[in-house]
C-alpha cells in the first residue's frame, strides 16, 4: 500500500471529510472523503484526480464530492434522516420536560409545529454530517422567512428552535459540531444585485458541470436562473408552478414582434398576474428550455423540472446548487452580506430601470409589486437611482 505524502495533504473544513493528497510515488493528486463502511471497506471513497496542480485538484475534488452524493442521494436519504435523528428526539425531550409545568405544557408542541409546518422541507433530504450543507439549509430557511416578510422576532424564534436542536444532538453525540447561523443584522440588510456578467459566469459554470457529470439537473437549474432573469418573476415557487398552458405568444402588429406572455395564478399579491418576457429571452433562451423538455409537452406539465411533483423540494435543490456555484466563483458575498438566488429579482428590476427610469410604474406592474416597493427595496440601496437623480439635477447642458 503506497504511503501518503503528508506535505501534500489539503483539507476542506466546510466539506465534511474531503481532502486531497499525493502518494509518495505519484505525481498526481487524489481525493478522499468518508461515505461509510457499508459502502467501502475503509469507509472512504478515493479517486485519482489526474492532475498535479493543487488548485485544479481542489476544484475537481469538490466536483467529485458533489457528484458522488448526487448519484447516491436516494441511498443516503435512508442512512441519514434529519427529522428522525435530530428533530424528533429533541421534541420528545421538550414535550416530556414541560408537560407538567404550568403555562409551559405546550412548549414542545409549539416548537414541533414550527419545524413540521415550515422548516422540515429544508432539512429532510440533507446529510446532516456535512457542515456546509447544514449552513446552506439554514441560509435558505432564513432567506425564505425574510421573503415571507417575517419579523426579526419571528425569525429569531425559528432559529432558536434549530439552535437548541443542534445543541441537544451534540449532547447525544449525533453530531460533533454546530453550524453557524446568520446574524439578524445581516438578515435585514438589503441584498445587492448581481451584474449580468456575473450571472453569465454562473450559467457557464452550470453548463460546465453538466458536461463534466452529465447530470441534467445543472441544465435545469440554468433554465430556472434564465427564466427569472427574463421577466419580473418573484424567485421561489412562483416560477416553478408555471405549467405549459400558462404561456402564450402575442403578436404585436405594430412592431411585428411576437411577445412571450405568462399568466400566473395565486401569486403573493393577487390571484392572477400577467407579465411578459424580455425579447432576448423569448427569442434565444425560451426555445432552448422548451426543447430540453420536449418529452413533457402536455398542457398540464410543469415548464421546469416536469417530472418532479414536490415543488418546494425542487426549489430547495435549485437554491442550494445556485449558492454553491456562486460561492465557488467567489460571487456570493458582497458588501458584507450575501447574494442568494432572490438577488436576481433585484438585477431584473435594476436593469429595466436603467433602460427607462420613467417606466417605474410599468416595471412595478410587471414585477407584481408597487412603485413604492421598487424604490424602497430595490433602488434606494443601489447607485442606479442615485445616478439617475444626478443626471436630472445636473444635466450636461448646464455644464459649460
Amino acid at each position: 500500500m503506497p504511503k501518503i505524502d503528508k506535505n501534500t495533504i489539503k483539507n476542506f473544513p466546510k466539506t465534511s471529510s474531503l481532502k486531497i493528497f499525493k502518494f509518495k510515488n505519484s505525481k498526481n493528486y487524489y481525493c478522499s472523503f468518508y461515505v461509510g463502511t457499508h459502502r467501502t471497506k475503509s469507509g472512504n471513497y478515493e479517486k485519482s484526480l489526474k492532475t498535479a496542480n493543487v488548485n485544479e485538484a481542489s476544484k475537481l475534488a469538490k466536483g467529485e464530492f458533489e457528484k458522488y452524493f448526487i448519484e447516491h442521494k436516494d441511498n443516503f436519504k435512508k442512512d441519514f434522516d434529519f427529522t428522525r435523528d435530530i428533530a424528533n428526539p429533541y421534541f420528545r425531550m421538550r414535550i416530556k420536560k414541560f408537560k407538567n409545568i404550568e403555562r409551559k405544557e405546550n412548549v414542545g408542541q409549539r416548537e414541533s409545529q414550527k419545524y413540521f409546518n415550515y422548516m422540515e422541507t429544508y432539512f429532510s433530504e440533507i446529510d446532516y454530517r456535512n457542515n456546509e450543507t447544514l449552513e446552506e439549509a439554514i441560509e435558505h430557511l432564513v432567506e425564505n422567512l425574510r421573503m415571507d416578510k417575517k419579523s426579526d422576532n419571528t425569525i429569531s424564534k425559528y432559529t432558536t428552535v434549530l439552535s437548541n436542536m443542534f445543541n441537544y444532538a451534540i449532547k447525544n453525540s449525533v453530531i460533533n459540531f454546530k453550524p453557524e447561523f446568520p446574524r439578524l443584522k445581516i438578515i435585514n440588510q438589503q441584498r445587492p444585485s448581481y451584474h449580468n456578467s456575473e450571472l453569465n459566469m454562473i450559467s457557464k459554470e452550470l453548463y460546465k458541470r453538466y458536461e463534466d457529470t452529465k447530470n441534467l439537473e445543472y441544465l435545469q437549474v440554468k433554465d430556472y436562473i434564465n427564466l427569472i432573469r427574463g421577466a419580473g418573476f418573484r424567485p421561489g415557487l412562483e416560477p416553478l408552478r408555471i405549467k405549459r398552458f400558462q404561456y402564450r405568444f402575442i403578436e404585436d402588429k405594430k412592431s411585428k414582434e411576437k411577445i412571450l406572455a405568462f399568466t400566473l395564478f395565486d401569486t403573493k399579491t393577487k390571484p392572477k398576474h400577467q407579465l411578459t418576457a424580455t425579447p432576448y429571452f423569448a427569442k434565444y433562451i425560451f426555445p432552448e428550455i422548451l426543447n430540453r423538455q420536449e418529452d413533457n409537452n402536455n398542457a398540464d406539465d410543469y415548464l421546469l423540472f416536469p417530472k418532479l411533483k414536490n415543488r418546494q423540494k425542487v426549489y430547495n435543490r435549485i437554491s442550494k446548487i445556485f449558492t454553491r456555484v456562486s460561492k465557488d466563483l467567489d460571487l456570493f458575498y458582497r458588501n458584507g452580506t450575501t447574494r442568494p438566488i432572490y438577488s436576481i429579482r433585484h438585477t431584473f428590476i435594476k436593469n429595466q430601470y436603467q433602460k427607462n427610469p420613467a417606466n417605474v410604474e410599468v416595471i412595478a406592474r410587471q414585477s407584481n409589486t408597487s412603485p413604492k416597493m421598487i424604490h424602497r427595496n430595490y433602488l434606494d440601496e443601489d447607485d442606479v437611482m442615485l445616478i439617475e437623480e444626478h443626471r436630472k439635477l445636473y444635466p450636461k447642458k448646464s455644464i459649460k
